[in-house]
Formats: structure tokens, sequence, C-alpha cells
């Protein structure tokens, strides 16, 4: 049976106290115990150089029985390396015991400390993970590129008994997975005007849950479209999306404002991507601080001014009819 994650996860990422450094590397990128990366970004480190696609398998093993079921059948199986090596494997498990390891005891030792300490840090990097991967329940696996770029979720299927009926599963995305790949490779080496073409695919073809992904090619969106007002502002918009987005998980909804306020203030946005910049801070403020009415009312007459005729002028416009500003 399948186990709800969301809930969990948002409860601990909030009630954790230490600092989450979830844009750092893992140092030498150590393994579990089953021989798995224990962070995207150490196996998004190791694809890089070995050109393996990643796979990112999320468990409660011991609080789920198909997690239980799933770790016992496959990732304990000796022919689980065979798994390892078609992918750069990461498991992120958030049991009762994953958590127990990362909250040092009074009479702890400094090393026990130090473990503990390094266990919190990797949990609270694998949450923001598995909230970005939009992660409900478990277990749960996604198929993601050598570049990092989302994929495809991985259908489970209980009859999963062995590596072999895994890896049988898992080659049913090889077509989508080389999609994605061809177009990373285009937009990374091609001439100029086919490596934008190749961002805006990448960018068009991905599901918004999952475009923080695509963070190093958005960069490289902005870089190749500095001739191309339209183009340009859609991806400093992305990225504006993508640092709120993390902003907001990780309980900063202030930097996750700021971060649209600064954005609607870049004289290269056309009219349209500022008015949805003043209309996204507008939003957010309203999510997480509803009392700041006057400010949020300023934000939506700032989206409306910055493109009065545009189709989505009259829908802002309803909105603050709707709020009670004039």
């Amino acid at each position: 049976m399948m186990q709800k994650l969301r809930n969990k996860i948002v409860l601990i990422l909030f009630t954790l106290t230490a600092v989450c450094l979830f844009l750092t590397g893992c140092g030498n990128a150590p393994k579990d115990e089953y021989g798995c990366f224990k962070t995207f970004e150490a196996a998004k480190a190791s694809s890089k150089k070995t050109g393996k696609n990643i796979l990112v398998m999320v468990t409660m093993d011991g609080d789920d029985q198909g997690s239980s079921v799933f770790i016992n059948d496959v990732v304990k199986n000796p022919d689980f390396s065979k798994v390892q090596e078609e992918y750069s494997v990461v498991l992120m498990d958030f049991s009762q015991k994953s958590y127990e390891a990362s909250i040092a005891q009074d009479e702890s030792d400094k090393d026990a400390v130090k473990k503990a300490a390094e266990n919190d840090r990797i949990l609270r990097q694998n949450m923001l993970t598995a909230t970005l991967l939009n992660t409900s329940l478990t277990p749960a696996f996604y198929l993601l590129s050598k570049d990092g770029l989302f994929v495809s979720v991985i259908e489970y299927i209980e009859e999963i008994n062995s590596p072999s009926d895994f890896l049988s599963l898992l080659s049913k995305y090889d077509d989508k997975a080389g999609e994605v790949n061809s177009l990373a490779s285009t937009a990374l080496k091609a001439p100029s005007q086919e490596r934008l073409s190749a961002v805006n695919t990448l960018y068009d073809s991905t599901d918004a849950v999952y475009r923080p992904f695509l963070s190093e090619f958005i960069e490289l969106g902005i870089k190749l479209a500095s001739d191309n007002p339209e183009s340009k502002s859609k991806f400093l918009v992305a990225k504006t999306d993508n640092l709120s987005t993390r902003s907001f998980l990780m309980g900063d909804a202030k930097s996750a404002v700021q971060g649209y306020v600064e954005l609607a203030a870049n004289k290269e946005l056309t009219a349209e991507y500022c008015q949805q910049a003043w209309y996204m801070a507008a939003y957010l403020l309203a999510m997480s601080d509803s009392s700041q009415y006057d400010t949020i009312i300023t934000y939506l007459q700032n989206a409306i001014q910055a493109a009065p005729d545009s189709p989505d002028a009259l829908s802002i416009q309803r909105a603050i009819n709707e709020l009670g500003g004039k």
C-alpha cells in the first residue's frame, strides 16, 4: 500500500531548526548502505561525468508496506547492482528511522552529533527535492536526464519483485529520456539559434511543476535570448519562478514575494511579463500574509498599469474589485 508523504515532509521541513544548504553539493558524495546516492545533487554531479540518467526513489521503509517490500525484494537483492550500472540511483527515505537518525541524543559524543547533523542536512535537502518532484505517496520513482532534467514519473507496479522486473519497467521510459537528452545536447552544443530553440522546447514541454529542474537551462535561455525580448522575458520570469518557489517552500515567503517585485522593475521585461511579475507578487503575498491588504492591492494595480490592454487585465481588475479595492 502506498503511504501519504507530503504532509509529513511539510511538517518536518518547517519544524527542524538546522540550516538547509539545499543548493550545495555533497563533498565526496558518500553512498548509503545499498550503494545509492544520498541526494539528488550528488547523483547529478556523478551523472554529468558518467552520462547516466538519474533514478530517484522515494520511500518510507518500515512505515509503508509498499516501500518495505520494494526495499527487501529489489534494493537488497544483490542484482540491484545491475540497476546501478545503468542509472545514477538516489534513495531518499523519509521513514521515522531516518528522521530519528537526524537528531542527536543528549548523551551523544562529538562524532554522533556530527553524524546526526549530516543526516539532518541530507534529510532537509531531500525533502526539498521530494517537494519539487511533487511527491505525495510512497514508494515513488522518478526518471531524470543525465543533466538533472525531469523526464517522467515512473508508474509504480506492485508486481515488481526483482531488479530485473524493475529494469524492465524503467526501459519503457528510454525513448522519452533520449528525447530530453538530445534536446539538452542541442541546447549546449549546437549553433546559437538551434540552441535557443532547444531550450524553448525543453521549457515548453516540461510541466510547470517540474521546471525548477531546468534552472541551468533557463539561465542559458536568458543568455541566448539577449536579442529576443519576448524569449528573454519568459526566461527571466522562469528564473524568478524557480527561486521564489524554493524560497516559499523553505518558509521564506518574504524573499519569494520580493523576487517578483524586483523582477517587475527589470526594464528588459516586456509589458505583459511585467504584469505577470506584479500579479505573482500579489498572489504570493496574499497566500502568505493577507493582512497586507494595501500592498496586495497596490501590486495588482501595478499589474494592470504594466499592460492595461492585455488579455489578463480585466480578470486582475475583477480580483481587485472582489478584494474591495478601487
